[in-house]
């Protein structure tokens, strides 16, 4: 996803490669895109970071690169 495309996915369902297999043998998997994270290295340059709630289990959070999460428009 490019930061461009984060106000008009931020609440709605995104798609994300967890590289963890399911019984299908698929790996990318449904979050729900709650936030966006922007974040400095020490002595570098800045970073978004996807904040994607698990659309099962609304306690699960995870925290990814942005450019790994794929709008569900783009699938």
């Amino acid at each position: 996803m490019d930061i461009r495309e984060v106000k008009q996915n931020l609440g709605k369902t995104v798609y994300y490669d967890t590289l963890q297999l399911n019984f299908d043998g698929c790996s990318v998997k449904d979050f729900i895109f709650s936030g966006c994270i922007l974040r400095k290295k020490k002595n570098g340059p800045l970073y978004y970071q996807a904040e994607l709630t698990d659309a099962t289990a609304r306690n699960s959070v995870l925290i990814v690169p942005l450019e790994k999460v794929m709008p569900s428009d783009k699938i």
